[in-house]
């Protein structure tokens, strides 16, 4: 038995502590049962079943709840991970997540079980730390990097490991397939990558979608994984984010809300936030039309199938080959835009999303 706390703004360690401990756990249990749930959305009986009951199958549960900072006392996933702090089980690894930098607001019984030895903060980098681990992680990949284009990739992302781990392989993946000789990152470099893929994104893909338009969308898909497959992630996390915000929007027009107060006061909370329980508001002035296509297309309980939808694909795709991503790919795009989300067997308490690569 192994419980874990990872509290923190710094994202990138604890996706790297977790993938540690599971390959730990995968080496001594080949056949370990394996959870992810996501803080806020509620599936407390799910979190009940993996924590407190046995498999017939599988002598081992590895089990994971990401961002614990949106749970509530009074949600089922809390009261479960209370219940198994009071009596831990001897075949689990259970490591609970969340951007808060205390764990004030855990189960008392899960902090003991945890510990302080396994109780963990991942603090913020320094700035001169995250300049050396860009220019660590840019050599790793076979390039230099120069002063300015450090700074530019500090300002375009999260300050986490996680995102700029993303952007520094985008962009060496972008100078590969350029295939220009050059092995140095330059802010002519980054100024380039971000014109060529700029156009063709999870935002471009979102309102091709959003206007029903499945031609366009395919097309889109295509150009995303010329560039590199690995970019399917990423968009398929805009995609998730996108349809939570219309899912509100849509809630909002039910109850005959009027558009400026839609778009002025829709509120919806991001699964890829660090930022706590502080939620989103508003649909932005260039978003506006895009919604306004979406929100006469989808009805509130597509937009609801939709994100449950998104949330299965999500782990359908980080165990799918690069030789059958695109198929796989395209069949989510037809599902959203002639099957509005319809899927049989579709359970509506989707997965947790990653903004993540995919799985080795």
């Amino acid at each position: 038995m192994a419980a874990y706390i990872l509290l923190g703004s710094e994202e990138g360690e604890k996706i790297e502590f977790i993938r540690k401990e599971r390959r730990k756990v995968f080496s001594s249990y080949p056949e370990a049962e394996e959870y992810t749930f996501f803080g806020g959305d509620e599936d407390g009986e799910g979190v009940s079943t993996a924590l407190m009951e046995s498999s017939l199958f599988s002598s081992y549960r590895f089990v994971v709840v990401k961002h614990f900072e949106n749970v509530k006392k009074t949600d089922s996933s809390w009261k479960a991970l209370e219940e198994w702090g009071n009596n831990p089980t001897s075949d689990a690894t259970v490591i609970v997540t969340s951007s808060d930098n205390y764990p004030t607001a855990f189960p008392k019984s899960f902090v003991e079980a945890a510990g302080k030895e396994n109780t963990i903060t991942f603090w913020e980098m320094k700035e001169d730390q995250k300049k050396r681990w860009i220019v660590e992680n840019v050599r790793k990949e076979g390039f230099q990097i120069t002063q300015d284009a450090i700074d530019e990739i500090l300002s375009s992302v999260d300050n986490n490991t996680q995102e700029m781990k993303n952007l520094v392989s985008s962009i060496t993946n972008f100078l590969r397939i350029q295939n220009q000789g050059t092995r140095q990152i330059t802010l002519d470099t980054i100024e380039a990558y971000s014109v060529r893929t700029k156009g063709e994104n999870g935002y471009s893909l979102f309102s091709a979608l959003a206007e029903g338009n499945l031609e366009k969308a395919l097309m889109i898909v295509s150009s995303i994984l010329l560039n590199d497959s690995r970019d399917l992630i990423p968009a398929l996390s805009v995609l998730s984010i996108s349809f939570r915000k219309l899912e509100a929007a849509l809630m909002m027009k039910k109850e005959r809300k009027s558009e400026d107060d839609i778009f002025r006061n829709v509120t919806f909370v991001s699964p890829y936030s660090t930022v706590g329980k502080k939620p989103n508001v508003g649909i932005s002035f260039r978003e506006k039309e895009t919604y306004r296509k979406a929100m006469r297309y989808y009805s509130l309980e597509d937009a609801t199938r939709i994100v449950a939808l998104l949330g299965s694909y999500d782990k359908i795709l980080k165990s799918t080959s690069t030789d059958t991503v695109k198929i796989t790919f395209e069949t989510l795009i037809y599902s959203i835009v002639v099957n509005k989300g319809k899927e049989e067997g579709l359970s509506l308490s989707p997965p947790s999303l990653e903004s993540n690569y995919f799985r080795n």
